[in-house]
């Protein structure tokens, strides 16, 4: 990491870290503000929409309404003439030996880091070697390893609900001639969409859902899609293995989807896949105070080295 951060990199200056993630509308993110804090390596992960708005309310006492307008980047003035753009999201990372520590968002999750490290330290500076792959794998806690070591896991159980999205199709309108129509009418068409529906496709085949057409969204119907890799009776050695390996590896999956069956009966839940804990974050005027919550990050992760949560390579 810090190879691709130092003075000597290509990505040394901001504007050679973004990573463009949608050519059409130049959205991108980048590790924008780093930092060594007690022997870690702690980065700001950002995402923007060049040009993007922001709605703003006006609170007028007197008024009957509230007044909603948006304003632009360009909008707000800069004395040093500098761009400037809205930021979507933040998250925020720290990296010491071969763990890496993260404090995600909405919109920021461990695979949109894992996604944009992999660009980083492979596509714009080479660190990686192009044989290589970066992968952030979950640290399941030592209680959920011995559950695995003794009862060996029979069953992988995802549930994921199928979500919908719209889209507006123009429907032509017969006319007579010399006669021009202002506009057309437009009607939805829902389509199955998320990971739900890609386990479907993976079943089914792809045609089943290239004809479906929904007149309604699925969004309050509920349904969901399973999907259980489990074996009957005895597995071979390596059948057991590929097993493990899935029910420890679940990495961007939304732990609630999450559920594993182990021999006997015993379950382990998608939360127990990791290690997470609660932080307290101090912000001013909306900015996390980064110093304290690297500090934090920094003291839970020796807290997880003392307990033997987490092994250290060369540990001092």
């Amino acid at each position: 990491m810090d190879d691709a951060l130092n003075k000597k990199s290509p990505a040394f200056k901001a504007k050679s870290r973004r990573e463009v993630i949608n050519a059409d509308d130049e959205s991108c993110r980048l590790v924008n503000h780093h930092k060594k804090y007690n022997g870690m390596t702690f980065g700001q992960l950002v995402f923007f929409e060049p040009g993007k708005s922001q709605a703003l309310i006006t609170i007028d006492e007197d008024a009957e309404f509230f007044k909603i307008n948006s304003i632009t980047p360009e909008s707000i003035g800069d004395k040093n003439k500098n761009k400037r753009e809205f930021i979507d999201s933040f998250l925020y990372f720290g990296v010491f030996d071969n763990h890496v520590v993260i404090m995600q968002s909405a919109a920021l999750k461990a695979r949109e880091l894992e996604t944009h490290l992999a660009w980083l330290l492979g596509t714009r500076t080479n660190v990686l070697d192009k044989n290589s792959a970066l992968i952030l794998q979950d640290k399941p806690s030592e209680d959920t390893i011995t559950k695995i070591e003794s009862s060996p896991v029979k069953s992988v159980h995802l549930g994921t609900p199928i979500e919908t999205k719209a889209e507006q199709e123009a429907e032509e309108k017969s006319k007579p001639e010399n006669v021009t129509i202002e506009g057309s009418a437009k009607k939805v068409k829902w389509i199955p969409c998320g990971m739900g529906v890609d386990v479907m496709r993976a079943a089914l085949g792809a045609d089943w859902f290239n004809k479906l057409e929904l007149k309604d969204s699925l969004d309050e119907a509920n349904l969901q899609v399973s999907l259980e890799i489990t074996y009957l009776r005895k597995t071979t050695e390596s059948g057991q293995k590929m097993l493990d390996n899935i029910a420890t590896s679940l990495r961007h999956i939304d732990e609630a989807d999450v559920k594993i069956g182990l021999h006997g009966g015993g379950v382990i839940h998608g939360g127990e896949l990791k290690l997470f804990g609660p932080v307290s974050v101090k912000t001013f005027n909306g900015l996390v105070d980064e110093s304290d919550l690297y500090h934090q990050m920094h003291t839970w992760l020796v807290a997880k080295v003392r307990a033997s949560e987490i092994e250290i390579d060369d540990e001092e």
